[in-house]
C-alpha cells in the first residue's frame, strides 16, 4: 500500500470510529454539530507525539455548559486515545489542559460517551491530567489500520454517514417533541422580527437538507402551522397542527418498518 493510499485509508477509518462516537453521543441528546478526521500521519505540521487523529464539536451553549468563555470538545489521537479539550477564551494549547480518558486506544462508544456525561458534570477534573501513550507515532500504522476498520461501514464514505446520522437523530428528536405536543398552550411573547427569524430557520432546515434524511418536510409544516396561527389567538394552536400530524404519521410508518425488520431477522 503506497503512502498516498494508507492517508486515504486512515483517514476513512478514523472517521468511522469517530462518527460512530458521534452517533452514541446524538443518541443520548448530546448536541453534536461536527466531526473530522486527519489521516495524513507524515505530515510535517505534527507534532512528535501525534500521528493520525479525529474529533467531534459541540454547540456553542453546550460547551460553554461545560466551560464558561471558552470552547471545549473531544479530540481522538493516534497515540493517546480520546481527551476532553479545554480552551479558556477559546485559544491555546490544545493538550495544555485537556483531561485524557485513559480507557485504551480505541474504547467503545459507550465508553466514551459516559467520559462525556462525567465531563458535564466537571469538566475540570474528570479523566487524568496525564497523557498516556498506546502506541509509538508512525509506527505500526496497517495494524492500527486494521483495528480502525472494526467501526467501519463499507457502504458508506464516513461523511455520507455522519450527514445521516446527524439529520435522522435531530429528525428523530423533532418528531418525538412534536407528537406528544398535547400539553397546555402556553404564552410565549415573541416579536415579530424573532418569528420571522424562526421561519427563516425552517425556511434553511428545508432549503439545506441535500437529501440527507433530516427534518426539512416537518419544517415545510411547521412553517404553515406558525403562518396561519400568527394573530388568531390560542384557539389556532388547536387548529393549526400540520407538523404534529405529519410527525406522527412519520413515527407509525417508522415503528412499521421497525416491526417488518423484526419480523424478518
Amino acid at each position: 500500500m503506497s503512502s498516498l493510499e494508507l492517508t486515504r485509508s486512515l483517514q476513512n477509518a478514523v472517521g468511522h470510529y469517530v462518527t460512530a462516537v458521534a452517533e452514541r453521543l446524538l443518541e443520548e441528546g448530546v448536541p453534536v454539530t461536527s466531526m473530522h478526521a486527519f489521516g495524513a500521519y507524515d505530515d510535517p505540521g505534527q507534532g512528535d507525539t501525534d500521528d493520525v487523529e479525529g474529533g467531534i464539536d459541540f454547540g456553542a451553549a453546550f460547551q460553554q455548559s461545560i466551560l464558561p468563555g471558552g470552547e471545549a470538545g473531544l479530540h481522538w489521537t493516534g497515540p493517546s486515545g480520546w481527551c476532553l479539550f479545554v480552551l479558556p477564551g477559546g485559544t491555546g494549547d490544545l493538550y495544555a489542559g485537556a483531561r485524557w480518558l485513559g480507557a485504551g486506544l480505541l474504547p467503545s462508544p459507550e465508553r466514551v460517551a459516559e467520559f462525556m456525561f462525567a465531563a458535564q458534570l466537571d469538566a475540570r477534573h474528570v479523566g487524568s491530567d496525564e497523557r498516556p501513550f498506546y502506541r509509538t507515532p508512525r509506527r505500526n500504522l496497517p495494524h492500527l489500520l486494521e483495528r480502525l476498520q472494526a467501526f467501519g461501514d463499507k457502504r458508506y464514505s464516513y461523511e455520507h454517514r455522519f450527514r445521516t446520522v446527524l439529520g435522522r437523530s435531530y429528525r428523530d428528536r423533532i418528531i418525538s417533541a412534536l407528537r406528544s405536543d398535547d400539553g397546555p398552550i402556553i404564552d410565549l411573547p415573541i416579536r415579530r422580527g424573532e418569528l420571522e427569524a424562526i421561519q427563516s430557520f425552517l425556511g434553511y432546515a428545508e432549503a439545506t437538507s441535500s437529501g440527507y434524511p433530516g427534518p426539512a418536510d416537518i419544517a415545510v409544516h411547521l412553517t404553515a402551522d406558525l403562518n396561519q396561527r400568527l394573530g388568531h389567538g390560542h384557539s389556532s394552536a388547536q387548529e393549526h397542527r400540520q407538523a404534529a400530524a405529519h410527525a406522527r404519521a412519520e413515527h407509525q410508518r417508522m415503528e412499521s418498518r421497525r416491526r417488518k425488520k423484526q419480523d424478518e431477522q
